[in-house]
């Protein structure tokens, strides 16, 4: 038996009592919650105690893991500011986002941006899996569910996107490809395509489905012209060229934005600019 435990699983031991929850832990981590378990199992095994009691659905920490959550909380928090401060990244700010807002809608207005913190170097980190900020210089934007979150920035609303002549096939009941998001966080409700289709006036044409595990990749398709596209309003921003379907009325979500964890000091203006733009 080895000297001491993974770093790996005390990360990963860290997210479960963080959420209560293998499957949740498993989501933040993209992992299974059978890989989350046999972590933890390890980790139990090395340690010779019990750190979660499993019931029906859920764990709950034992004293043992109560004491080991409070140890990694803070431990894994201060690695994390330490490699930023090695990495000489203290004094810059880190926007962490998905890859699709990264593309569509924050790069486009990075130069307005940086105008507010002019002095304070910005670097954008995109992708899927967005961990809790460990650094006071990272401020993360999430996409989910929005109802019980403290810092919420945007509702999304959906509606049917496109160029003029697809639009104008789809209005004339042709056949028309619609591009929909379907997302990797399988926790999350999916995008409010049927309740959509319950209130448009008359019958659509024949219409074939595609679905993309990004947004980015949807719109994309129907900026080419190639159909249309079932977004949020956010994203659609940053496709001038697709307009909405004047018989669509857009429908909510109970998705969207917001901000997670602490939010980095000194970054005033940013926010303010963020949370005005993104109304």
């Amino acid at each position: 038996m080895s000297d001491f435990p993974s770093l790996n699983s005390l990360r990963v031991f860290d997210v479960a009592a963080r959420h209560l929850s293998f499957k949740l832990a498993a989501d933040e981590l993209h992992l299974t919650p059978t890989a989350v378990s046999h972590q933890i199992r390890n980790l139990e095994a090395w340690l010779g105690v019990t750190l979660f009691s499993r019931q029906v659905r859920q764990v709950a920490l034992t004293e043992s893991g109560i004491r080991l959550a409070k140890v990694t909380r803070a431990s894994l928090h201060a690695i994390g500011q330490t490699l930023q401060e090695l990495k000489g990244q203290s004094q810059g700010l880190v926007i962490r986002c998905t890859s699709s807002f990264a593309a569509l809608w924050l790069l486009p207005r990075m130069a307005e941006m940086q105008a507010l913190l002019p002095d304070t170097p910005i670097e954008i980190r995109s992708g899927e899996q967005l961990e809790p900020s460990l650094s006071v210089s990272t401020l993360a934007i999430r996409f989910g569910l929005v109802a019980n979150q403290a810092q919420p920035v945007t509702h999304e609303h959906f509606n049917l996107y496109g160029t003029a002549s697809q639009l104008a096939r789809f209005e004339a009941g042709q056949d028309c490809p619609i591009f929909l998001p379907r997302w990797k966080n399988t926790s999350l409700p999916a995008a409010p395509w049927q309740t959509y289709c319950q209130q448009l006036a008359g019958s659509p044409g024949h219409i074939n489905l595609t679905y993309f595990d990004q947004e980015l990749f949807a719109i994309q398709q129907a900026q080419a012209g190639l159909g249309l596209v079932f977004s949020g309003q956010t994203l659609i921003k940053g496709a001038a060229q697709l307009k909405p379907l004047a018989d669509g009325k857009p429908v909510g979500s109970g998705l969207g934005y917001y901000l997670q964890g602490q939010v980095p000091s000194g970054i005033s203006p940013v926010l303010s600019w963020l949370t005005q733009a993104l109304a």
